[in-house]
Parts: C-alpha cells; structure tokens; sequence
C-alpha cells in the first residue's frame, strides 16, 4: 500500500504539522507531504488481528456501563449486554441465516439499537458486511446486491415488500436466491452455540476485507468499496485521538449507520471509547431537543440540514440556549456548512463549538476531524489531520480533469490550492470492481477529487470544491463553490448554485450561472431587479474570469439531496435543458414572421 520513501528531509516543523519532502518514484519534483502533528496509533491498531477482537476487547473492559439506548422504546444496552446480545446473533445468522467465512450479508436498516450487534454478529462469523439505505427501492437494493455479490439481506419487516421485490429482481436477472431475515424476530430467535470446529473468529488476519460500503468515487455509478480489518481498527482510534472522544460522553446519534460516517466515526467509535449514544431513528426538531435535556448530552453528529433545523427553532423560540446546556460540540459532516449557518447557529449558542470533520469512503472514511475544544480554528475547516495520515495538494491541469493523468503529481506550493491526495493505514483494499481502480490510486497514493489548501501553520485543511465540478472559462480554473460564498454575500440571496454552462461562442469552454434563492419579504421591486442586481454586486467583487458570465436567474429551490450536499450535476443538466428550451420559445416567433 505503501511506497518506500527515499531521501526524506524535513523542510519545516509546525506546531500540528510536519512537512517533509520526498523524490518522487518517477519524476524529479520534491513531493511535499503534510502529516498530524499527534502521536501514533499504530501500536495500538496493530495488537488486533481483526476489527471483531478489537471491539469485544473494548467492550469488555467497560462491563455495566450503559452502551445505547433507542430513544423511541428506551430499550438500553449496557456494554456486557452489547457482547452478549452479539454472540446470540452470531449464532443466530450460522444456523438460520447460513452465514460463513466470506458471506456477503446486506443490512437494510434504519437507525437501531440492534444495528451493532447485527453487523458485528456478521463480522465475528467472518461474514462480509454490505450497507445500504433503509428506504432504498427494490431497483437501488438489486444493484447494490449485484454488485457486492450478497446472499442475505436483513431488513426490518416495515420494509418487507421491498426485500420480496428485490428477492424477485435477483431471481430473475441471475438465477440466485437471495434470503431474507427480518431484525423484528432476531431477539425472539434461538440458536446453538457455534460448532467447536468452526474457527473463523480466532482466523482472521489484519488484511481481510470485512466491509463492502459503496461510494460514488470521483464520477460515475457507486463502487463497492473493499475495507479491511486493518482499516477500520485503524481508522476508529485515528478519529478518536483526534476528536477526543471520552467515556463520560453521551451522544446524540441521528446520522445514519449505513453511512460509512455513520458506522465508523459514529457507531463503532463511541462503543469503541465507551461513550453511551441515544439513537434516533428519525429526526424531528422536537424529537431531538428532547433527547438532548433528558439524557444531558454532551454532543451530537449533525448534517447541515440539522443544523439549518435547529437555528430555526432557534430563531422562532421553540429552542432556547438551555435546551443545548450540556452540549459542548456538534460535530456535521456529509456536506460543507456554510459559514452563514455556522454565524447564525453560534449566535444563539456560543458554548457548543459547531465543526465540520472531512473524509470519503475510500478512507474508512475519516482524514480530518476538527479537534475537539480548539478555540483558534473557524467551523468553516475540513478539520485537521488525524494520526498516521499523509497529504498533499496536487497542481491540478486538464490531465487531472479528464482523469488521464498517470504521473505522481506536481505537488502545490505551500498555500496554494490543488486537489487533495491523501494515504494512510485507513485506506481502502480498492474497489471490488478492478475497473474502478485505474486512474483512482497512484503511486500509494488516493486522489480523492476534492480541491483544497491546506495551512501547515494551523494543521487546517480547506475544501474549496470538487475536481469534476470545476468551471473552465477560457484556460481558467473556476470554482463554482467560491462564487456561490461571492453570491450568498448578497443581502437579498438566501441558497443558490453555481454551474458551468456551454459558452455558445465556443462550445469547448463554459461560463458560470448562478441559480438564486431569494430570501422572504422582498418587495416586488427587489424582486424584479434581483437578477441584475446580483450580477452586478458579483462583477464588483470579482476578477473577470471569476464572474457571472452567464447570468443570474431566480428560482424557486436548488436542488439538494437527502444531507444538504448541492447536486451540481443534475442542476447543470436542467439549466442546460432550460437555456435550449428558452432560445427555442425565443426563435419560433422570429420564424414564425419570417414565414409569413
């Protein structure tokens, strides 16, 4: 996974950060390699041969101490219970479920108590553990069963008729059965112990794929992500270190464990730490300020649509700062915070530090985590780089646009921004489809697709936007996410989104357009000039190849998907389709006249 590096020389040590250089393997240029400033934990991670030990090992050490609680059914779980309840699903899925060593098992499901003894139930058998969305449709579910090769499926019994449609789907398209176990009967079930001979527990080795998550990778259709033992392990106590998480914490769990995030960082770090996490299966801002004062939570992981939730309530006084008393951090992931939202949110609670972490599947998935209780670093940082890990900002060229660059990379200078390459004991085996991985890992290396600085005097690393989405505007490299922060600045802007679309003088360059939400209780007045208003505000602020050369149109919603995360792709492609339909409705009238 890793190349030996030769020559090393430390250029500059900071307080979080190391920066050394390397000769490249195959070129002349120094690489310039940022790593965390923390102390290791690979003598920790490397004690355990599979990620099963590690967690029962850790569980037993916390005994009575309170593991989980469902919030709906205040069903609770102490870390004793969590084993125990473990081991009788383990033998549940060997006896009914036929799970063994390399049986790929999908678990549909939404947030529950039961989730961590389900999926580690299948880990301790040697079973391989696929994730998927609870609500996913029977189309969705039969590719993600296809493709990660699964032969159960758990679900709960509200989603039956989904499982049975996909079951047909599988049947049809490859002749396999797909079984079906219902998490509802799991606790009513019985099961014999495993036989004697059955070893595949104590067997496992550092390098065994234990997790089959999916990614959408840099582009194209989602990609079974291969994840090893070595990988999770590793990755549970980087993020802890980092994050800092304390057995004395409570937190409040609404994210869902299906997500790599969700599962790693989440679920498997606080029963790793042993802190006691209140799940939620659904959220509601009512529903999760009430968790938050009855069980004195002392954090919780948001998505920025949470958060947008909850300044709401804020601002309407259906919350008050009492309601968050006991909270000291809110860690958001899945999608960037506006710094908006994180001025208006810190307004009304100045004590809870409002952070972002910044990861992807590939990585297990966490790289930067924002250290918990720093003062000095704003919330709008990816975080700062967690132990064991390395980077670096790569010039980006069209080469690196098209994905047909197969060098090391010509690596940034200190400041600048580029695409961020990143490996570490965290990184994934690669994709189950060999095909996905050209052009995907190069040289030890992961190229993760996002555009981003890094500061080697702060640790902070910052994403500016995504490779595949930056705008090229006559040989310039235009980031759509900074003019949207440009736009945002308008006093009358509420949400938009910025994309490329054909310059019609040259169809091989693009211009920026910006799709605006207007705030509530403009007058009609403001309404109608907004669109000149704001082209004009962004010329002001802009240099010329940084600006709306496109326009400015007002619309009623941008599109977002379930987490807040703007979908770049599919509103280009509408805008795209708007402009044609628009020059259609224009020209008829024109030929209309013509002919006549």
């Amino acid at each position: 996974m890793f190349r030996r590096q030769v020559n090393q020389t430390v250029l500059r040590t900071a307080p979080a950060t190391v920066l050394a250089a390397s000769k490249a393997f195959n070129s002349s240029q120094s690489q310039r390699i940022y790593t965390s400033g923390l102390p290791s934990v690979r003598a920790e991670y490397e004690k355990h041969d599979s990620l099963c030990k590690f967690m029962y090992n850790r569980w037993e050490g916390y005994g009575d101490k309170m593991a989980c609680i469902q919030y709906e059914t205040k069903q609770q779980m102490t870390f004793n219970q969590l084993s125990g309840v473990t081991n009788k699903f383990a033998n549940i899925l060997y006896h009914h479920g036929k799970v063994r060593k390399g049986t790929v098992v999908c678990v549909k499901l939404l947030d529950h108590i039961l989730y961590a003894p389900i999926s580690y139930g299948i880990l301790s058998l040697g079973g391989v553990l696929t994730t998927t969305n609870a609500i996913a449709t029977p189309e969705t579910l039969a590719y993600h069963i296809e493709k990660s090769g699964a032969e159960l499926i758990i679900c709960m019994k509200m989603f039956r008729q989904a499982a049975e449609k996909t079951a047909e789907m599988i049947k049809k398209s490859t002749g396999k059965e797909l079984r079906i176990m219902y998490m509802d009967d799991f606790m009513k079930m019985e099961a014999p112990e495993l036989p004697s001979n059955y070893t595949a527990f104590h067997e496992a080795k550092p390098d065994d794929v234990v997790f089959l998550p999916f990614s959408s990778g840099t582009m194209g259709s989602p990609k079974a992500v291969q994840l090893t033992n070595r990988n999770l392990t590793a990755n549970i106590l980087q993020a802890s270190r980092r994050f800092e998480v304390r057995p004395d914490d409570c937190f409040l769990s609404i994210l869902p464990f299906f997500h790599i995030f969700g599962f790693t960082v989440i679920m498997s770090s606080a029963l790793a730490l042993g802190a006691t996490q209140i799940i939620l299966m659904k959220y509601s801002a009512d529903t999760y300020l009430s968790a938050l004062k009855e069980y004195k939570c002392t954090g919780g992981f948001v998505a920025p649509p949470i958060v947008n939730s909850l300044v709401q309530q804020l601002r309407g006084g259906k919350a008050t700062k009492e309601d968050f008393a006991t909270v000291d951090t809110f860690l958001s992931s899945s999608a960037p915070l506006s710094p908006e939202t994180c001025r208006q949110f810190n307004s009304f609670v100045p004590h809870v530090q409002l952070c972002q972490g910044w990861g992807m599947t590939e990585m297990s998935p966490a790289v930067c985590v924002f250290p918990r209780g720093n003062k000095e670093l704003g919330p709008e940082i990816a975080g700062c780089l967690i132990p064991d890990t390395e980077l670096r900002i790569v010039k980006v060229d069209d080469h690196q646009q098209s994905g047909e660059d197969k060098s090391a990379g010509i690596d940034c200078e200190e400041g600048e921004e580029g695409e961020v390459w990143v490996r570490g004991p965290q990184m994934m085996k690669g994709y189950l489809d060999e095909k996905d991985n050209i052009g995907t890992i190069q040289d030890g290396w992961y190229r993760t697709g996002d555009i981003g600085r890094f500061d080697p005097k702060t640790g902070a690393l910052m994403i500016t936007d995504r490779l595949k989405e930056l705008i090229k505007y006559k040989g310039f490299q235009v980031s759509p996410a900074a003019l949207e922060t440009e736009v945002l600045k308008h006093p009358w802007v509420q949400d938009c989104i910025v994309v490329g679309v054909p310059d019609p003088r040259d169809v091989s360059f693009e211009m920026p357009r910006a799709l605006v939400v207007l705030k509530p209780g403009l007058t009609t007045t403001e309404i109608v000039n907004a669109s000149d208003d704001i082209y004009r505000f962004t010329m002001a602020n802009n240099p010329p190849h940084k600006r709306l050369h496109a326009g400015v149109r007002v619309v009623e919603s941008v599109p977002r998907n379930a987490t807040g995360k703007l979908m770049r792709r599919q509103a280009r492609a509408a805008e795209v389709e708007y402009m044609k339909q628009q020059e259609q409705d224009h020209a008829e009238p024109t030929e209309a006249s013509a002919a006549a």
